[in-house]
């Protein structure tokens, strides 16, 4: 396992590209709406990348097509841009990865399409935000791995979904993906313990009902639910402290 410690100078260099996600953020949010097409929505976060002198880390990434991952509704994560146009109550995950300077912000947030009644999504949204929001609370030197686990586990369970389990958060900032893996449940290789300035990933990805999942066999990326029903993703990249954490894309 090598996990990268990082120096002063390197997180100056990361947090400059989460302030440029910060903004991609913004403007996604601002522009989805009913009738919008995910392509769109692409090529603006591309935009907002380039005019800030950076690049979207996920484009040709081991092959992905897309500038950023958007998913809908029962499309977990690696969702590819499309001609679908927006509709009211979708619920729709964006996961942008900026490089500047040749060091890596990867974060992820979702949002209901306005206007709302959609009962399910919101469950769903608040029940995987809350359980990034209460791992990240007990983030701190010397906790490992699976304590972060087992919190968004423990959320999964008392709100009634399902964790998918083949894929996890990460180290990050200097690579794309860093260890340690930080699965959504506790594993066998969840011993690995927090340090001062590790830059990790927290991501827990939620499912209804099942936890399984089908991977689209024509563009070979996009992981959706099998069962078709609603599905979650959030992810914050946090910056280990001395006694405790910074989330450098709050």
């Amino acid at each position: 396992m090598s996990i990268y410690l990082k120096s002063e100078k390197e997180i100056i260099k990361i947090k400059k590209s989460c302030a440029i996600w910060k903004k991609v953020r913004e403007t996604l949010i601002k522009n989805t709406k009913p009738n919008v097409s995910l392509k769109f929505l692409d090529n603006l976060a591309n935009e907002v990348i380039t005019k800030n002198n950076a690049t979207a880390s996920f484009h040709n990434y081991q092959g992905f097509p897309g500038y950023i991952c958007i998913s809908v509704n029962q499309e977990l994560i690696h969702g590819i841009a499309s001609d679908y146009r927006l509709k009211k109550n979708d619920l729709v995950t964006f996961d942008v990865g900026v490089t500047y300077d040749g060091y890596y912000c990867d974060a992820a947030f979702s949002v209901i399409v306005e206007p709302s009644n959609n009962e399910e999504a919101i469950k769903i949204n608040e029940a995987t935000k809350k359980a990034l929001d209460e791992a990240i609370k007990i983030i701190k030197p010397g906790i490992t791995v699976n304590d972060i686990a087992k919190k968004i586990y423990q959320v999964a369970n008392e709100t009634g979904y399902q964790v998918v389990k083949d894929f996890a958060g990460h180290g990050c900032g200097n690579h794309l993906h860093e260890d340690p893996l930080i699965f959504n449940y506790p594993t066998s290789k969840g011993n690995a313990k927090l340090i001062k300035d590790m830059i990790i990933c927290i991501e827990p990805m939620f499912m209804t009902e099942s936890d399984q999942y089908i991977i689209d066999s024509k563009n070979q990326w996009t992981v959706s639910s099998a069962n078709k029903k609603l599905t979650c993703h959030w992810e914050h990249m946090v910056l280990i402290t001395s006694d405790g954490c910074e989330v450098l894309t709050k």
